[in-house]
Parts: C-alpha cells; structure tokens; sequence
C-alpha cells in the first residue's frame, strides 16, 4: 500500500506565518545595525570628552533647531502621503511626496549651513575632536537621508509620470507589492528622523 503525501501542503502546515512581511523584517535589522551605528559613535564622543586636555566645548549652532524641526515635517508629510495613498485620493498623494522631498532636501542644506557657522566658528573637521564629532556623526546621517532621498525621489517620478493615468494608479492601489513599498519607505523615513531627534538632543546636552 502506498501513501501519496502533498509536500507543499505539510510544509504549509508546518510553517507558522509570523505576520511580518521579510521585506520589513529585513528593514528592522537594517534599522537595528544603524542604531547601534549611532550609539557607537556618541558613546565614542562622551569617551573622548573625558579628556578635558584635548575637548574644546562650543555652543551647537541653532541652526540645527531648525533642521529638527524640518525632518519632523518630513514625517508628518510622508504620513499624509500614505494615509491619501490608502485612501485613492491621488492628488493629495502626490503633493505630499513632493513636498516631503523638498523638506528633506531643505534638511540637507540646513545640516550644511550649520557646518559652515562651525568653521566661521574655527571648528573645523581637523582642527579639535569636538568638532570633528559632529562633522562625522552628522555627515554619516545625512548619508543615510540621501539614500532616502533616492528611494523618495523614484516614487515621486513614478507619481507625477502616470497622473493622468486613473486606470495605472487604480491597478496598482490594490496591488500589495507597491502599497508595501511605499509603508517601507515611510517607515525607513521615520526611523532616520527619529535618529536625527535623539542626535540633536543629544549633540543640546553636550555642547553648550
């Protein structure tokens, strides 16, 4: 007597479905080596400002208050982005990507500003230690905003490129795969702002 077994169903049966998507797992350990990145390098910085022979404290720039202020609407943009997304109403859609991406943007040039008032300031990157920290904790997040950026900058090309297109946008609102895409992109963009807020509370408390 011979016993036929359905091997994909015993397999199906013997999988337990997490409810995590893998492309979403995959940004959380992605988003876990970033972080432990970060803390690396500020720990790093309050080793190296025990040494009160070689630190030289400054006051941080205000400037960078306002670059907070600005990655905390890039947020609150990219949530109504996808909030309009769910909800087909396109044209708020687009609108909101666009101006997350000219928020970030904005970011990036407001970072820059506040490394041209350090080295008015004669904090330069080689000149002292605590000034370099600051050159290279900032320069590595904002290496991290630029990729996002590029990611943004693709959505938003694909938005505006098919927005007289109803029957494009609607086949691909049901579509899980790029409602997905975009939840992860929202999602890396609030991780990366959340970065910048612990960094500038951070860089408050230790320079001033």
């Amino acid at each position: 007597m011979s016993v036929t077994l359905n091997q994909p169903s015993l397999i199906k049966d013997k999988t337990e479905y997490t409810g995590i998507h893998p492309q979403k797992f995959a940004l959380w350990v992605a988003m876990a080596s970033i972080t432990m990145f970060f803390a690396a390098l500020t720990s790093a910085l309050l080793v190296k400002k025990g040494d009160f022979r070689t630190w030289e404290n400054f006051k941080l720039p205000t400037v960078f208050l306002f670059s907070t202020l600005t990655i905390i609407m890039v947020s609150i943009c990219l949530q109504y982005a996808l909030a309009s997304y769910r909800s087909a109403k396109f044209k708020q859609f687009r609108w909101f990507m666009f101006g997350s991406f000219f928020l970030a943007c904005l970011f990036l040039a407001l970072q820059f500003d506040g490394w041209m008032v350090m080295q008015r300031g004669g904090m330069t990157l080689t000149e002292n230690s605590s000034g370099a920290f600051i050159y290279v904790i900032t320069g590595a997040h904002g290496l991290h905003i630029i990729g996002g950026l590029v990611v943004m900058l693709i959505f938003l090309i694909h938005a505006f490129r098919h927005r007289n297109d109803e029957l494009y946008e609607l086949r691909n609102i049901i579509n899980p795969k790029r409602q997905l895409h975009l939840e992860l992109v929202v999602g890396y963009w609030h991780f990366v702002d959340a970065v910048w807020i612990y960094l500038f509370v951070f860089f408050y408390l230790n320079y001033r």
